[in-house]
């Protein structure tokens, strides 16, 4: 029998373009890679625009966008070209769009329902100084065990976020084992073997940036001003902002660090790969000093460009780069110790290291991409995911 003959999946998610950072970029490269493996695949978002139809479109995906209510859009609200649609398997990501993926495996009576998660509450929320970590904790946590109960495959992105579902789990609240999703690595077609040194030293984090103490701003901003001291090109950019914070945060970087306000450059998100590209290689190394990260995808699309990258050591990109290469690994994993002086000598270390002789750190940036892209791919997602769902019995949604 044909992939297209067993499987119809129908993705839920808030956006397609990936401008909430992780679980958007999932969802589109999952989507994608189904596609790719013949299985006819569709998505629904909250809204879309035409160029994102268009994105979709050509990489054979069909979009839909959810009903509207007079508040706005609503994935909860039934959507009639979806249900016109008829698929046999739903999937959902998380508290985000988890429970509006539920609502259309019920409403599919054969369809199978896979939960991925993406978010580790207990490690996230005391970083984000909400006043609310306990209770968020509680109620995040209650979605996720009432989406096991219901799901016919619960996935995890990872092995830390593997570790957390599976621990969280472990009353046998859910289907069964968690499922280990890892993501692939997406690189050019024909990347260069290595890249040149830029002329500026550029240290780039790339991501959301809601969350200045979670993923560790504060630290990357210190850490620049140390190597500052001793070198007259290095500058931080930070890219991933929402255009209207992008002076604020700018403002909160130099009070925090002490940098002269030429040496920040903070950009607004953007979801154009040629920009996102050109960030990656006019930078000497993309840091992520996140506090705690569940995986961590730009390190990936950092090595993906071959450009030199430092992950935290809270991180799961950390842990499966350890797994995949062993000692190689370790000069690419720096330590978090939640003190700021003895995070941002840490990591003006380590970015210094790399500066010091950057032909040779993005030599070995090259040699880290061409051994993980044969290991790291979104067909062999597709491929575990779809090997889980013959091996899972069928559930009832409750």
């Amino acid at each position: 029998m044909k992939a297209s003959e067993e499987q119809r999946p129908l993705l839920v998610n808030t956006t397609w373009s990936p401008l909430q950072g992780g679980v958007p970029t999932w969802n589109r490269s999952l989507a994608i890679a189904l596609v790719e493996a013949g299985y006819p695949t569709a998505c629904l978002v909250e809204r879309a625009t035409e160029a994102e139809h268009e994105d979709a479109r050509r990489h054979g995906v069909t979009l839909f966008t959810a009903a509207r209510t007079p508040a706005g859009p609503s994935l909860l609200l039934p959507a009639r070209p979806v249900l016109d649609l008829d698929p046999n398997l739903v999937i959902g990501h998380d508290r985000f769009s988890g429970p509006a993926a539920w609502a259309y495996a019920r409403h599919f009576a054969h369809a199978r329902l896979v939960h991925i998660v993406h978010t580790a509450p207990p490690e996230i929320e005391p970083y984000k100084n909400s006043g609310r970590a306990g209770l968020l904790i509680a109620e995040r946590e209650q979605i996720t065990l009432r989406m096991a109960a219901s799901a016919d495959v619960v996935a995890a992105v990872g092995p830390r976020l593997r570790r957390y579902a599976a621990d969280l789990l472990s009353d046998e609240s859910g289907p069964g084992q968690v499922l280990r999703l890892d993501p692939g690595l997406t690189a050019a077609a024909d990347p260069a073997p290595v890249r040149r040194p830029p002329a500026k030293h550029h240290v780039l984090v790339l991501g959301r940036t809601d969350d200045v103490v979670l993923k560790g701003l504060d630290i990357a901003a210190r850490a620049v001003a140390v190597v500052a001291t001793r070198d007259s090109t290095v500058g931080l950019r930070v890219r991933g902002a929402p255009q209207e914070q992008c002076d604020a945060l700018h403002r909160k970087l130099v009070r925090l660090s002490g940098l002269a306000r030429e040496r920040i450059d903070v950009r607004a998100y953007t979801v154009d790969p040629a920009e996102l590209r050109r960030d990656l290689v006019r930078s000497a190394v993309c840091v992520m000093p996140s506090r705690a990260e569940g995986l961590g995808l730009v390190a990936l699309e950092a090595i993906a460009a071959g450009t030199p990258v430092l992950v935290s050591a809270k991180s799961g990109a950390a842990e499966l780069l350890l797994e995949l290469l062993g000692r190689l690994a370790e000069p690419m994993i720096v330590d978090i110790h939640d003190d700021g002086p003895r995070d941002a000598t840490a990591w003006a270390a380590a970015i210094e290291h790399i500066l010091r002789d950057l032909p040779a750190a993005l030599r070995y940036a090259g040699q880290v991409r061409e051994l993980l892209a044969g290991r790291l791919t979104w067909g062999d997602t597709v491929a575990t995911l779809m090997r889980a769902l013959t091996t899972s019995p069928a559930t009832t949604p409750s």
